[in-house]
C-alpha cells in the first residue's frame, strides 16, 4: 500500500492567499461599478414624478400618516401593518411646503459637510449655555 502525502509549503499557501485576495478585490471592483451603472441606468427610478410623498409622521410604532401628492392633488393617508386608510383630500393652501430641505443633485460630501457643520454649531451653543 502506498500512502500519498501532499505537502504544502508556506510559499504555496502564500501564493494561494494572494490569488484569492486578488479575486476578492476584482469582485469588489466589479460590484462597485455594476451598482453604479445600475443606479444611473434609470431602471431604479420609479414612475415619472406624478406621485410624491410630501411629508410623513410616525403616530405609533408601525402607524404612519402621510401627505402624498398625486398629480396636482394632495391626499392624506394612514398606513399600518395591515392596511392603508385614506383620510381626506387637501388643497394646496392647506399645506405648508418647505422647499429648503430639498437638495437635488447634492453630493454625499456636501450633505455630510452640512450635517457636521450643523452638529458643531449645536455643540457650540450647548457649551455657551453652560
Amino acid at each position: 500500500m502506498r500512502v500519498v502525502i501532499t505537502e504544502f509549503s508556506a510559499i504555496t499557501g502564500i501564493f494561494r492567499f494572494i490569488a484569492l485576495f486578488i479575486v476578492f478585490i476584482i469582485v469588489l471592483v466589479l460590484a462597485f461599478y455594476f451598482t453604479k451603472w445600475y443606479a444611473n441606468s434609470g431602471l431604479v427610478k420609479k414612475g415619472y414624478g406624478n406621485i410624491q410623498v410630501v411629508e410623513s409622521y410616525q403616530l405609533a410604532p408601525g402607524k404612519i400618516i402621510y401627505i402624498v401628492r398625486i398629480g396636482s392633488k394632495f391626499v392624506s393617508i394612514v398606513t399600518s401593518k395591515d392596511n392603508i386608510v385614506k383620510l381626506t383630500e387637501l388643497s394646496e393652501e392647506d399645506i405648508e411646503l418647505d422647499n429648503t430641505s430639498v437638495m437635488p443633485d447634492a453630493s454625499f460630501k456636501e450633505v455630510m459637510g452640512r450635517m457636521i457643520k450643523n452638529k458643531n454649531m449645536k455643540d457650540d451653543e450647548k457649551k455657551d449655555e453652560r
